[in-house]
């Protein structure tokens, strides 16, 4: 039965391979062309993987369908995800990517940023708001992000993903040495932890573990990512913290149980930024932003729990910053400075001044800036 489907499905599958390649065999603007040729090399290399599964010895043997079918299983998820992500970002270019695209290159060389910045695409589903693809250096945004600057801060924050994930690069190394190091200091505190009686009503061993490993994932990830973002955009970064929590955030204190958490709670990440401020020489502004924050807190009726106070003391985020700024400097990244004569940081820090000085009149005076935002080659 398995050799009659796959040669039907395989073989769909390579046909659908060659569309894809088809569909971008044209010019590209110069922005776009190492995307391009991304995903065409992605997808010749599957193509062999594609045809093993038809014509490689070890998948007639009886014993080995099940590894026959859970590889065509992968091929078929990756051929997807190219497809889906890759190639339909190349096949709707518009106006909107290539000025975002101009506008994350203007932003990696206002920073010195040591990567090629990515491509962005505006078509981010509602669920993943900005979102990177470091394996593909694309980027994706709500489709009008360009047309509004308060969530713009964000990008600085996808841009530490690319540099997360990088690898071999010397160039980049005490950032992720930094990553390990706090992350290994989080993993510390946990293991101390595991290693006494639980605390807490409802904390038990397997909230422990799964915590354990949240911080050596995804959380360290984040929060670093949070780091990158203050250090570099400055006070604007902590703003748009607080305006996507206001808009679209729940309970900033809770701690999800599951080893697969996404994202660290919003409590901690705040806490790290306003660090990450402070230590920038932003004072005054550290201070409004937790004023602000802690407005929504009553508002919302949130307050801290046995559980986040466990998993998220001060000594380890306050750890994370410490290690972060340091990785960031051996970077040669530009450290966010007020009035710092960089376009597109200057402009995110004053429309958040201008937010909160004229409230009413902010939007009116956000259309006016999008030239500045924009200028015209």
């Amino acid at each position: 039965m398995l050799d009659d489907y796959l040669a039907g499905s395989v073989g769909q599958l390579l046909e659908r391979a060659r569309h894809l390649q088809g569909a971008i065999s044209k010019q590209f603007e110069p922005e776009f062309r190492a995307l391009a040729l991304t995903c065409r090399n992605h997808v010749n290399s599957l193509i062999p993987d594609l045809q093993n599964l038809l014509t490689d010895p070890r998948y007639k043997k009886p014993k080995t369908q099940g590894i026959r079918l859970r590889a065509y299983k992968l091929l078929v998820d990756e051929l997807d995800f190219i497809e889906c992500v890759g190639f339909a970002a190349l096949d709707r270019i518009n106006p909107e990517d290539t000025l975002m695209t101009r506008l994350v290159a203007d932003i990696a060389e206002e920073l010195m940023y040591p990567l090629i910045p990515p491509v962005v695409s505006c078509q981010s589903h509602f669920s993943s708001y900005f979102h990177a693809f470091p394996a593909l250096n694309l980027l994706r945004v709500p489709l009008k992000e360009g047309h509004f600057l308060l969530h713009l801060p964000d990008l600085y924050h996808e841009l530490g993903h690319f540099i997360l994930t990088e690898q071999n690069n010397p160039v980049v190394e005490p950032f992720l040495k930094a990553h390990t190091s706090a992350a290994t200091t989080a993993r510390g505190h946990m293991a101390a932890l595991l290693s006494k009686p639980t605390r807490g009503p409802k904390t038990t061993q397997q909230h422990l573990l799964a915590w354990t490993t949240c911080w050596m994932g995804a959380w360290a990830t984040e929060i670093l990512c949070d780091l990158f973002g203050a250090f570099a955009v400055g006070p604007a970064y902590g703003w748009g913290h607080l305006h996507l929590c206001a808009k679209r955030g729940g309970d900033p204190f809770l701690v999800e149980t599951s080893p697969d958490s996404s994202h660290p709670p919003d409590e901690a990440r705040m806490f790290v930024m306003l660090e990450a401020l402070v230590l920038l020489g932003y004072h005054k502004d550290a201070t409004a932003i937790e004023a602000h924050w802690r407005d929504l807190h009553s508002f919302g009726g949130y307050k801290s729990n046995a559980d986040y106070q466990l998993c998220f003391p001060n000594n380890v985020l306050k750890r994370f910053v410490e290690e972060a700024f340091a990785g960031y400097q051996a970077m040669n990244c530009r450290c966010s400075a007020p009035n710092s004569g960089c376009r597109v940081h200057d402009l995110l820090n004053e429309a958040w001044k201008q937010f909160w000085v004229a409230p009413a009149n902010y939007s009116a005076w956000e259309q006016r800036k999008q030239s500045d935002l924009f200028p015209k080659a």
